[in-house]
């Protein structure tokens, strides 16, 4: 008994420091909705962990493509910045996002925006094996009067 409980702490401490990266990369795919219109959302990110508890995030999404009315379609991405507060919990990473993000819509028949504006999400990632953990998240992009939100799965590895 006492072995299997040992077994169990040390698993649980390896799986808890890979949560803590020095260097970590992923990918989500997910629904975003602008004013009620829906699309598929893609991220790509990378990130260091620069305390046991804090790190920092960048990376692209292309928040999709809405229709905004007949003929008209608007399709969004953004660049992000972000700092990333975490606690692990074993293999669970619950995780908070906040940050800057420059943003880019184009709109049929209308001239390209883009802009510079708040970025803000939570979400949870669970370690399945080693380095490797999946999860789900929640993010608001903020387009000066609009505002995108997303609900994604994730699958990151953490390198270091």
């Amino acid at each position: 008994m006492k072995k299997t409980l040992l077994a169990l702490a040390l698993a649980g401490f390896a799986t808890t420091a890979s949560a803590d990266a020095l260097i970590y990369g992923g990918a989500n795919v997910g629904q975003s909705d602008l004013n009620g219109e829906t699309s598929t959302s893609s991220t790509v990110y990378v990130g260091t962990g620069i305390l046991p508890f804090l790190g920092i995030e960048a990376g692209y999404t292309n928040l999709g493509s809405f229709d905004q009315s007949a003929g008209v379609e608007t399709k969004a991405t953004t660049k992000f910045i972000a700092a990333r507060p975490s606690v692990d919990l074993g293999p669970l990473h619950i995780y908070g996002r906040a940050g800057l993000q420059a943003w880019e819509t184009t709109t049929t028949g209308q001239p390209d925006d883009d802009g510079v504006d708040i970025m803000y999400g939570f979400g949870a990632e669970y370690f399945m094996m080693g380095p490797f953990s999946v999860g789900a998240g929640y993010e608001v992009y903020e387009m000066d009067d609009d505002r995108v939100e997303t609900f994604t799965l994730n699958a990151t590895f953490h390198f270091l």
